[in-house]
């Protein structure tokens, strides 16, 4: 009778368990089908980015201005007004992160591994979110556009990294007049 009682408590033990194991499990999938990844989409190249073919290019121009033109024109952030997040998306970055306070930056990603990110101006100073900038960067290449509070592109500067060591192999700074680039400092 002893014998009877221990199979009847581990039967009623391993029945406990299964019941508890497909509760978990049932959870678990009514979680995932409410789950909606910030990544979607990724899988697509980006249609427009700044490579290491297009740099090296763009170093061995004759003239900074002709370097920066390069620069722009394969840039997802290239000159004009500045991009919606429909521009940024419909050029292969996806919406990726931002965090809870005013004025934080929007970031995109693709999955070649470039950035964008969009600062509207509105935070603060000390965690430099103060102005109306969109910042792109792929590997060894960065590129900072400052826009006006009407979207209008007013400077830039662009900073390519040394590959190996890091340190900055070349800056170029431009200043608008417009719709043109008015000033560029090497």
């Amino acid at each position: 009778m002893a014998m009877d009682g221990i199979n009847w408590s581990q039967k009623l033990s391993n029945e406990q368990l299964n019941a508890s194991a497909n509760s978990v499990q049932t959870r678990t999938e009514a979680t995932k089908q409410n789950f909606i990844p910030l990544n979607r989409g990724v899988g697509n190249d980006a249609s427009k980015r700044v490579t290491d073919t297009v740099i090296e290019h763009a170093l061995n121009q004759p003239s900074a201005r002709k370097s920066v033109n390069m620069l722009l024109s394969n840039s997802p952030v290239g000159l004009g007004n500045q991009p919606s997040d429909e521009d940024i998306e419909s050029m292969g970055y996806q919406f990726s992160l931002t965090a809870m306070h005013i004025g934080a930056p929007k970031i995109f990603t693709s999955s070649d591994g470039g950035t964008i990110t969009v600062y509207d101006g509105k935070g603060t100073a000390e965690m430099g979110e103060d102005k109306r900038k969109i910042v792109y960067q792929n590997g060894r290449y960065t590129q900072e556009m400052y826009y006006d509070e009407n979207g209008k592109l007013t400077q830039g500067k662009m900073v390519i990294k040394d590959k190996i060591a890091g340190f900055t192999e070349q800056q170029y700074d431009f200043i608008m007049k417009g719709d043109k680039i008015e000033t560029v400092i090497k």
